[in-house]
């Protein structure tokens, strides 16, 4: 009986996300998501209505439930390690270096600003969201930082300081986190007006951005059978996640900052990484095949992960 509570709870966490992306794809094939629409619409999201949904969730967080910092510096150093671990790797056994970097970045940047927020959202509701939104601004900045780097040590190409920190400076989400600390520090309260007038913006976030990856989603490339995809979604979405946790377990974090460590860290390759593989002139089929591959496989292990930690009692 708590074997099948556990695996209950863990498809309520995943069973929503996994519908609204399949509906995705079948509302792309039907013509009602066209190509120009998915577009704007992504652009939309990390524009404005992701960023309205963490400033709302920060403005609304009780602090005392909030991740320590020493949580969120365990969880950025973890991602150094696995990027490190995963260049030494590609190094060793990926022969063409022109695919060491989408490998690497396809393994480590996982999706955590949609669908990791969307897991957290559905495990814990508005108080894991604000737990979880200075979680997921954070790495987002190093998975920034760590894909620049990865993709030019492969590529080649010239790129400095100065364009890093141009992008986290113009970064939406950075900017939305930041601006929200005023006045949740300083207990200052916004008017009702515009608390109601983000919140229509917020609650578009998740069910248009999952719409969104749901028909962005190349199913064709799911027929490549590239060696590399597999074992990217093996790192992203099995190993790295299972050491996160454990880690972490470890070091006695709460069962929140567990959940919240697994549900961020088991999510799938960024969509982001293919823009920036295509970008900076790589092979943007491998990148595709990745997110792919990962993103209807998280819909499994991770359901699976949850269901383990949720029947160990590390997650509820």
């Amino acid at each position: 009986m708590d074997l099948l509570a556990s695996l209950l709870f863990s498809l309520s966490i995943t069973g929503p996300i996994c519908v609204v992306l399949l509906l995705g794809i079948w509302l792309k094939r039907l013509g009602l998501l066209p190509d120009p629409f998915i577009e704007s619409a992504s652009r939309l999201v990390f524009q404005v209505t992701l960023p309205a949904l963490l400033f709302l969730s920060i403005l609304g967080t009780n602090f005392a439930t909030m991740p320590s910092l020493w949580f969120i510096g365990y969880g950025l150093l973890a991602t150094v390690i696995s990027y490190l671990l995963l260049e030494l790797l590609a190094g060793r056994f990926i022969t063409a270096q022109r695919l060491r970097g989408i490998f690497v970045q396809g393994s480590f940047r996982g999706n955590s600003a949609i669908i990791g927020l969307a897991y957290v959202q559905n495990a814990y509701g508005h108080d894991g969201l604000g737990a979880a939104a200075f979680y997921v601004g954070a790495v987002t900045v190093l998975y920034n930082i760590l894909a620049v780097i990865t993709l030019t040590r492969s590529l080649g190409g010239a790129t400095g300081i100065r364009p890093i920190l141009l992008g986290i400076i113009k970064n939406p989400l950075i900017i939305a986190i930041v601006a929200a600390l005023p006045f949740t520090l300083l207990g200052i309260k916004m008017p009702q007006l515009l608390l109601t007038t983000g919140s229509y913006f917020a609650n578009m976030t998740l069910p248009l951005a999952l719409l969104c990856t749901g028909a962005s989603l190349s199913l064709d490339a799911l027929r490549g059978g590239a060696a590399l995809a597999g074992w990217a979604a093996v790192m992203r979405l099995c190993l790295i996640p299972a050491a996160f946790t454990m880690g972490a377990a470890l070091l006695g974090f709460s069962h929140l900052e567990l959940g919240i460590l697994f549900l961020i860290s088991a999510t799938p390759t960024a969509a982001a990484s293919y823009v920036m593989t295509r970008a900076m002139g790589g092979d943007s089929a491998l990148a595709a095949n990745i997110i792919a591959v990962t993103t209807l496989g998280s819909l499994v292990t991770t359901s699976l992960g949850a269901t383990l930690m949720n029947y160990l009692g590390l997650m509820y």
